[in-house]
């Protein structure tokens, strides 16, 4: 291998090496979600409810990202912090709401036919799924606004905030709350690392 072929392997390393933070965030992220799922076994549309009801967990991994990712006065924007710290707590609003389905519905293995005929019956099966709507809508607002906040400190481009705005009305809110934090990680992450290459 050639001098200039060991120099860029040894930038690449480098900068791979500089990136273990996303590793540390995720690994125990993921560990969490497992082990509170396998407390669970349910089928039909508990099943459905139970996998409603895990977005908290992306959500912390995404906005522990977004916020490393980004340069020293995004990791210390309070404004920003709140509105992650809003969008985390809605999807714990969605995690409870569909935890609240779940415990009607008590063990039956409903089809989600049977469970629109015999759920509002059971007490806590309609207000679970108000409550994770209510939620999931938080998530929305809270990661639109982030979006936005993160443009007006130019953090982040127009497009990529209006991307992150339209991600999360368009992805449907009761399968991935708040969608847009996705967006604005990946932007994050990908200008760390062109800058961490210009440095390199």
């Amino acid at each position: 291998m050639s001098a200039q072929g060991r120099s860029l392997t040894g930038r690449l390393l480098g900068i791979l090496g500089s990136w273990w933070p996303v590793a540390a965030f995720l690994v125990p992220v993921l560990v969490a979600q497992t082990l509170w799922s396998g407390r669970y076994e349910v089928a039909g549309h508990a099943a459905d409810h139970l996998q409603s009801a895990t977005p908290v967990f992306p959500m912390i991994f995404l906005s522990a990202v977004l916020l490393w990712a980004l340069p020293g006065r995004g990791r210390r924007d309070r404004l920003l912090w709140l509105l992650l710290a809003a969008a985390v707590a809605s999807c714990l609003v969605v995690l409870v709401g569909n935890l609240r389905v779940i415990e009607a519905i008590d063990g039956a293995t409903w089809t989600d036919a049977q469970a629109g005929q015999l759920g509002p019956a059971r007490p806590g099966f309609e207000s679970g799924h108000d409550l994770a709507q209510v939620g999931a809508w938080g998530a929305v607002l809270a990661t639109m606004l982030a979006a936005g906040l993160l443009w007006r400190r130019r953090l982040v481009s127009a497009k990529v905030a209006a991307a992150a705005a339209v991600a999360s009305l368009v992805v449907p809110s009761f399968i991935a709350p708040g969608a847009g934090i996705v967006v604005l990680a990946v932007s994050a992450a990908v200008a760390r690392a062109r800058g961490d290459l210009r440095l390199a």
